[in-house]
C-alpha cells in the first residue's frame, strides 16, 4: 500500500508541485516519497516498504531508465513473473514486485494486465517509444482519481492530492452530494467534487507523447455467464493459493477476525501458512450489548488456535474519529462503520503492524447484505422490481427530500430513481440475484466498502489484504449457481457450507451480524449535544435546517425512526464544514 500522484502534459506544474500532491497523502506511504519528471509526465510517489523494504524507492526505473513507473498496490505473483522475465534476459536490481511492471510493460504492452493477480494503481511511461498507460487493478480495491486540466490530466490515490495543485479550487458537484443521500454514498465513477472522477476498475488509458488517451476497459464483472456448480475442493485449493501469494511480505502481520463467517473461514486457512509462531488477531468489542461480535470471534479463535484481542469502543468513538474518518474518505458516507475499521487499523497500527488480513469480498457476490435476504426470498427466481428495491436501499425517500432539502438542490438530481435506473440499466437482463449481485460488486464495492478498508488503513500505514478480492476468487464465485448462493432463506450458503470443514453449524448458520455501532441510540443520549450541534451546522443555502432539526427531535424523542436520513445528514455536515 503506497500513494501515488502525477501530472501528465501540463506543462505549469513542477515536480515541486507533485511533491507536494504527495505530501498530502504522506501517511500512505512514510517510509519514503520522491517524485520525478519524465518527458511529458510529472510522477510522484510515497512508499509503504512491505517487499524488499531496501531497495524499492519509486519512482523505478528499468536497467537503462527508458521505462518508469509509479504504483500503489501489491502483485501478488510477482515471483513467478520475475523468474519468466529473467529467463528472457531482463535484469532486475531489486526483490520488489513494483520492478516486475517495467519489465513486463516492455515485454507485453497494455497486455500485461491480464497476467496481473494483485490490487493496483500505477502509471507507466516509456520514453524510448514516447507512450505509457495508466491503469487500475480489476475490482477497484486500489483507487485513482482523475482531472482534466488544460491539454492534459492530474492523477492521485486520494483526491485531496489534486486539489493541493496550484489553481484547483474545491467545488462541490451538487448532482454527486446529492446521490450521497440517496445511496449513503456518491456511486463512481462520480465524485462530489465538480470535474473529478474516479478512473473506473478494470480499465486502462493508454496514452502517448501528444496528449493522446484511449481508455480500455481489460476485465469486467460477468454475472452472465453460465453457471456451474463448484466443488468444495476447487474452492479450497484457489482459496489456499490466494492466500499463499497474499503471504509474500517482510513486515508484521495480522488477521481482522469478526467472527463472521468470511473473516472466519480466511482465518482457518491463514493459520494453516502463517509464517510467525503467533497469528496476531483483532476483533471490536462494543461495550453495547448486543453490538459488539467479540463473542463470535473469541469462538472462532478457539476454533482456529489463535488468541484475538479485543479493541473495544464506546460512543467517543465517533467524536474522536469522525473528522479523520471524512478527511481520509475524501467524500461524505452515511457508513459509520469506516470508524469501526479505523479503531482495528489504530490497534494494528499500535502492535507495529503494516499487513491486515481481512474477509472482505464474498458479501457482494454471494447476496450476503441482510437488507437482500427477505428481498430475495420473493423475487430471486424473477425479475427484479427496480423500484422496490430501490426503496429498500435507499437512504432519503421521496417524502423526506421536499422537506429536507432546498428546492434548488433537489432539483440538482431530478429523479433518483431514474439514476438508479441508470447504474442498473447494463444488467438489466439478468435475474434479480445477478442484478443485485453486479450492482453491489460493480458500484457499491468501490464505491463504499473498498474505500472503507483501503482509506482507513492508509491513515494509519496499513495495507489491507482480502484474499477472497483475488480476482479468481470472485471470478468462481460468479460462477455458483443460485442455489449455492442463495438456497432457502439462506445466503451465502455455499460459504457457510463450506466453513463447516472448520466450524460448527450453528456457528456457520446463525443469523447474520455485523460489525456496527449503535449511532441511532447514541444520538438519542450520550451524543445528542453533538447531533443537535451537527445538524445546526448544515448549509442552508442547500438543506432545510429547521426541517432536518424536527427530524431529529422527532428520532430522539422516539417518534420516528430516522436513522438512516440522520446518517447521511450528519456526517455531509461534518464533510463540509472541513
Amino acid at each position: 500500500m503506497c500513494g501515488i500522484a502525477g501530472v501528465f502534459n501540463v506543462p505549469r506544474f513542477t515536480v515541486e508541485n507533485v511533491e507536494d500532491m504527495i505530501g498530502c497523502i504522506r501517511y500512505r506511504g512514510p517510509d519514503e516519497q520522491g517524485a520525478i519528471k519524465v518527458g511529458p509526465a510529472v510522477l510522484g510517489h510515497a512508499r509503504l516498504a512491505v517487499v524488499d523494504p531496501e531497495n524499492g524507492k519509486q519512482p523505478m526505473s528499468n536497467e537503462d531508465d527508458t521505462v518508469w513507473v509509479v504504483f500503489n498496490g501489491e502483485i501478488y505473483n510477482f515471483i513467478e513473473l520475475r523468474e519468466e522475465l529473467k529467463a528472457k534476459g531482463y535484469k532486475f536490481k531489486s526483490r520488489c514486485d513494483t520492478e516486475v511492471l517495467v519489465h513486463l510493460w516492455r515485454e507485453e504492452g497494455d497486455a500485461m494486465l491480464q497476467r496481473l493477480i494483485g490490487m493496483f494503481a500505477f502509471f507507466i511511461w516509456d520514453t524510448k517509444q514516447n507512450k505509457g498507460m495508466l491503469a487500475r487493478d480489476r475490482q477497484g480495491i486500489k483507487p485513482c482519481y482523475f482531472m482534466d486540466i488544460d491539454d492534459g490530466f492530474a492523477f492521485g490515490s486520494e483526491i485531496k492530492t489534486i486539489l493541493s495543485l496550484p489553481g484547483v479550487e474545491p467545488e462541490i458537484d451538487d448532482v454527486g452530494l446529492n446521490l450521497v443521500h440517496t445511496f449513503n454514498y456518491c456511486p463512481p465513477p462520480r465524485t462530489c467534487y465538480k470535474g473529478i472522477q474516479h478512473v473506473e476498475p478494470g480499465t486502462c488509458w493508454l496514452i502517448d507523447g501528444n496528449g493522446k488517451r484511449e481508455v480500455k476497459r481489460y476485465w469486467s464483472w460477468s454475472m452472465d455467464q453460465e453457471k456451474r456448480h463448484v466443488s468444495e475442493e476447487e474452492f479450497a485449493t484457489l482459496l489456499d493459493d490466494a492466500i499463499r501469494l497474499q503471504m509474500r511480505f517482510d513486515v508484521k502481520g495480522c488477521l481482522f477476525l469478526s467472527g463472521g463467517v468470511d473473516s472466519s473461514i480466511i482465518g482457518a486457512h491463514l493459520k494453516k501458512q502463517w509464517n510467525e509462531p503467533d497469528m496476531l488477531c483483532f476483533g471490536l468489542d462494543c461495550t453495547v450489548p448486543g453490538y459488539g461480535e467479540f463473542e463470535y470471534a473469541k469462538q472462532a479463535a478457539k476454533a482456529i488456535g489463535v488468541n484475538v484481542t479485543p479493541v473495544t469502543y464506546d460512543e467517543s468513538i465517533v467524536t474522536d474519529n469522525i473528522q479523520n474518518f471524512l478527511f481520509h474518505a475524501d467524500q461524505p458516507h452515511g457508513d459509520f462503520s469506516f470508524m469501526l475499521i479505523r479503531k482495528l487499523c489504530q490497534a494494528a497500527h499500535d502492535a507495529g503492524v503494516i499487513v491486515a488480513f481481512n474477509g472482505d469480498g464474498p458479501d457482494e457476490i454471494l447476496s450476503g447484505f441482510t437488507h437482500n435476504q427477505d428481498f430475495l426470498m420473493k423475487h430471486c427466481g424473477s425479475a427484479l422490481p427496480l423500484p422496490d428495491y430501490f426503496k429498500r436501499i435507499t437512504y432519503l425517500p421521496t417524502e423526506k427530500r421536499s422537506i429536507l432539502l432546498d428546492a434548488d438542490f433537489a432539483r440538482s438530481l431530478p429523479d433518483p430513481m431514474a439514476a438508479f435506473r441508470g447504474l442498473m440499466d447494463p444488467y438489466a437482463h439478468l435475474s434479480a440475484i445477478d442484478q443485485i449481485a453486479s450492482y453491489e460488486a460493480a458500484i457499491l464495492g468501490p464505491g463504499n466498502n473498498l474505500i472503507k478498508t483501503d482509506r482507513m488503513g492508509a491513515g494509519l500505514s496499513i495495507e489491507g489484504r482480502s484474499p477472497f478480492l483475488d480476482h479468481r476468487m470472485s471470478e468462481l464465485m460468479t460462477l455458483m449457481p443460485m442455489e449455492q448462493r442463495f438456497n432457502g432463506d439462506v445466503s451465502k450458503y455455499f460459504l457457510k457450507k463450506f466453513g463447516l470443514r472448520h466450524f460448527e453449524k450453528d456457528f456457520m448458520f446463525r443469523k447474520k451480524s455485523m460489525p456496527t455501532l449503535p449511532i441511532g441510540e447514541w444520538i438519542k443520549g450520550p451524543l445528542k449535544d453533538w447531533a443537535h450541534d451537527t445538524i445546526a451546522g448544515l448549509d442552508p443555502s442547500r438543506y432545510q435546517v429547521a426541517n432536518a432539526r424536527t427530524l431529529l427531535e422527532n428520532h430522539i424523542a422516539g417518534e420516528a425512526n430516522n436513522t438512516r436520513e440522520l446518517r447521511t445528514l450528519l456526517t455531509t455536515s461534518v464533510w463540509m464544514a472541513h
